[in-house]
C-alpha cells in the first residue's frame, strides 16, 4: 500500500454544510475504490489568501487528506476532484517514499549519536592521562 497526500482549495464562499458534504463524498470515493483515507484535515489549514488569482479567487479553502492505497483509488479521487465545480485547485504527492527515506536518516544521525557518547574502552583513564603535578616543560 502507498501513502499520498492529496491537497485540494475549495471556493471561499462555499457553506460549512456544502464544504462537509464534499469532503465526505470524495472519502467515500476513495474507500468504494479500495483505499482508505487516514487523514482529512480542514481545520489546520482552513480559509487563506491565495499567491495569486485562481478562478477569479483571491481566497481559497485548504483541505488535506491522507490516503493509503493503490494508484487507482488515487486515481478516482482525483478524477472526482477535477470535476467538481467548487474545487480551485489540486496537488497529490507520495509521499511514503519521503517517510521512508526520511525514518533511514533519523536512523543514521541515532546511531552516529549514540557512537560519539559512548564511554571509551581499552585507553588510559581519565585521572592516568593527567599529567603529573609538577612543574611546566620549558622549551629550551
Amino acid at each position: 500500500m502507498r501513502t499520498y497526500e492529496v491537497i485540494f482549495i475549495l471556493r471561499p464562499d462555499l457553506p460549512e454544510t456544502e464544504t462537509d458534504a464534499l469532503i465526505e463524498q470524495m472519502q467515500q470515493s476513495v474507500t468504494g475504490a479500495g483505499g482508505r483515507v487516514t487523514n482529512a484535515d480542514k481545520c489546520k489549514w482552513g480559509k487563506r489568501p491565495l499567491a495569486y488569482r485562481v478562478h477569479g479567487q483571491r481566497e481559497g479553502f485548504f483541505v488535506l487528506f491522507e490516503v493509503e492505497g493503490g494508484g487507482e483509488a488515487l486515481r478516482e479521487l482525483e478524477r472526482r476532484l477535477k470535476v467538481a465545480e467548487p474545487v480551485l485547485k489540486l496537488l497529490s504527492v507520495r509521499v511514503d517514499l519521503e517517510r521512508k527515506r526520511a525514518e533511514k536518516h533519523r536512523h543514521k544521525r541515532e546511531h552516529r549519536a549514540a557512537r560519539r557518547h559512548r564511554p571509551v574502552t581499552g585507553g588510559p583513564s581519565a585521572a592516568e592521562a593527567r599529567p603529573p603535578d609538577g612543574p611546566a616543560p620549558t622549551g629550551a
